[in-house]
């Protein structure tokens, strides 16, 4: 379930490769997505904190990103 809803997220942010995206994953693929969706939960959570923790906002938009581009990576290899 989970890693199912990183493939999402990931396809949402990822157009450009959204078709290789909605392939059989690999394991590690799997793996990605799963990191991706619990980053982009936390991100989401620390976005409707009050106070804002804008160093764990910025922690985890750069984790997303890093995500991101190792998922763009990893298809591009593939």
């Amino acid at each position: 379930m989970i890693r199912e809803r990183g493939r999402r997220r990931l396809m949402l942010r990822l157009p450009d490769i959204r078709e290789r995206l909605s392939e059989q994953p690999t394991e590690t693929l799997g793996e990605m997505f799963e990191s991706y969706a619990l980053a982009a939960d936390a991100l989401d959570r620390f976005h409707k904190e009050t106070p804002r923790q804008e160093n764990l906002i910025a922690e985890y938009s750069e984790l997303c990103r890093e995500i991101e581009q190792e998922v763009v990576s990893y298809c591009a290899g593939r």
